[in-house]
């Protein structure tokens, strides 16, 4: 009961702040609060789905935020906020330094969900692996199959056939939703080394037009907020330089010219070629690499089976490929803006965090980058956040509230988790990391995602 009226007085006090000084839609009353996503929005780190990263999803920071405590096993209740724990090592396993040369390694053991039977729909109902369109459609009754996408074996005890996402939240009768979605319609470039695999442009524009009109259809009332999608290349395609390097130095080998000489790939229009300047060699190229692909037919490379051969298109981005990506990303975020501007309801810059994080985010005396393993911001799958980059996140979600809707709700301190990240090794260059081929097999597990049929009409029962 105590519980109760720590919340109940906080969200009183909420309700006195806040009253917009202008139109937004609802208020910022967070009584019933709600949030849909991705698997940044379900708290994924290094790989993984598990506990101890889930209380420091985006979502778990803004709901300590706003006053609630975390809902722990085996079931919920109305005064918490619920989220469909996994023991630790969670569904992945998480990936984790083995010693600090650094060497990534997935743990062993693998983790169960222990939130199963709670009553009702779960307060966080992001899913790892969803797109948009997942979030219309998914509802954890899909009949199993092998090889299935990430959604839809996560949707099973997230949504445990209970209705959609949008349907389960609106069930809540929500008076505040947060929403992050669209990484996963652009992020299918990047691991299929093409942009021609994205969602389209047209069908991205449409299925976030018939996600905000069922959320406000559902719940008229509600407050809302949510976020752009970052343009930055990931980590995930910066670890291997495009270059041929020296086993021995782990240095450039220069050519005839003094430059490093270009690994060999497939190229644009079906061509092969040297990779032009400002291409990605994706991570899991490791595998082709090691046995002599993209690589010339001298010593030593000519001891390997596959030397001479092309890397695959699968295997690299060309500068071309990434414009290409990126040019429809910002067509994602012009879809998001238009969306939410004909609703009244915020945008966080997530995009703007991201550019932040790149230049070099200074915060007192730590210093977080996006650079691999030591910089603090993404886990060490190369594309997932860490807990500090959650609740960096989380801060940029309640400082577009506090603008929008003239609230004062406390930005989350970074200071209680210097314990929970020690990804910061300043003196550690990226050519000395070592990712074993179970790691990185299991991060593109963990990507893998559902085909989503066309939307035609939603309907919310």
């Amino acid at each position: 009961m105590n519980r109760f009226f720590r919340l109940a007085a906080a969200v009183a006090v909420a309700a006195l702040v806040a009253v917009p000084s202008f139109a937004q839609r609802g208020a910022a009353d967070f009584s019933k609060f709600v949030a849909l996503g991705d698997s940044y929005g379900a708290g994924v780190v290094s790989g993984s789905l598990n506990e101890r990263h889930q209380v420091w999803s985006w979502p778990a920071v803004i709901a300590r935020q706003v006053g609630y405590e975390l809902c722990q096993p085996p079931v919920g209740g109305p005064t918490c906020f619920s989220q469909p724990l996994v023991t630790f090592p969670g569904i992945g396993p998480e990936l984790q330094l083995v010693n600090l040369a650094p060497t990534i390694a997935p743990a062993a053991g693998s983790g169960v969900p222990v939130m199963s039977n709670m009553p009702g729909s779960f307060n966080n109902l992001s899913i790892p692996g969803a797109t948009v369109g997942a979030l219309l459609t998914l509802t954890g009754g899909e009949t199993p199959a092998a090889g299935e996408p990430t959604a839809v074996s996560m949707a099973r005890f997230i949504l445990r056939n209970r209705g959609t996402a949008v349907q389960q939240a609106i069930s809540q009768h929500p008076t505040f939703i947060a929403l992050w979605i669209g990484g996963n319609d652009a992020l299918s470039a990047v691991f299929a080394g093409t942009p021609a695999v994205m969602t389209s442009a047209t069908d991205f524009r449409t299925r976030y037009e018939a996600l905000l009109s069922a959320l406000v259809a559902g719940a008229p009332d509600a407050g809302m907020v949510v976020g752009n999608l970052p343009t930055q290349p990931l980590p995930y395609m910066m670890l291997i330089p495009p270059v041929v390097i020296n086993p021995a130095t782990n240095q450039p080998v220069p050519g005839p010219n003094g430059q490093p000489i270009p690994l060999i790939a497939e190229l644009d229009g079906g061509t092969v070629g040297p990779l032009p300047a400002g291409s990605f060699v994706l991570l899991h190229a490791r595998a082709n690499l090691s046995t002599g692909y993209g690589l010339p037919t001298v010593p030593p490379f000519n001891a390997l089976p596959n030397a001479g051969k092309p890397l695959p298109g699968s295997d690299v981005l060309t500068p071309t490929e990434f414009a290409a990506i990126a040019a429809r990303v910002a067509e994602f975020n012009s879809a998001i803006n238009a969306a939410a501007a004909a609703r009244n309801i915020p945008v966080a810059d997530i995009n703007g965090l991201f550019n932040r994080i790149y230049a070099g985010y200074h915060i007192g005396p730590i210093t977080v980058t996006a650079a691999p393993v030591t910089g603090g911001f993404f886990g060490f799958d190369f594309f997932h956040l860490t807990d500090l980059g959650y609740l960096l996140f989380a801060n940029e979600y309640i400082r577009t509230i506090n603008a929008a809707y003239d609230t004062e709700i406390p930005v989350a301190s970074i200071a209680q988790l210097y314990a929970n990240n020690g990804a910061f090794f300043p003196e550690t260059s990226n050519e000395n990391i070592q990712i074993t081929d179970e790691a990185i097999s299991q991060i593109r597990t963990m990507w893998a995602q559902p085909t989503i049929r066309r939307i035609r009409r939603i309907s919310i029962h």
